[in-house]
């Protein structure tokens, strides 16, 4: 049972690494529309949000799996209360 949690942690660290990767470009994005003054990819940024929403959704409910789960302590437990309030700051 313990690897199986530490294989469910580390699919949750990549799956956040993908979100903040994803998020980072939008960012990056959105800085040039603004200096480049660029409606046409300020709104394709607003359309494409949706798909941070459902990482956002996915990563939380992938939280509370292991938590309901696994009831993990110590280290386990404080990393994935990190990536929950991580998840909801991107």
């Amino acid at each position: 049972m313990e690897r199986h949690l530490q294989r469910e942690i580390n699919n949750l660290k990549a799956r956040l690494l993908a979100m903040s990767a994803v998020v980072e470009k939008r960012v990056a994005d959105a800085t040039r529309s603004i200096a480049d003054r660029d409606p046409e990819l300020a709104q394709s940024i607003m359309k494409g949000d949706y798909e941070i929403d459902e990482l956002e959704v996915g990563i939380e409910e992938e939280c509370l799996k292991i938590l309901a789960l696994h009831q993990p302590v110590a280290i386990d437990l404080r990393f994935i209360i990190a990536v929950l309030k991580i998840n909801s700051d991107l």
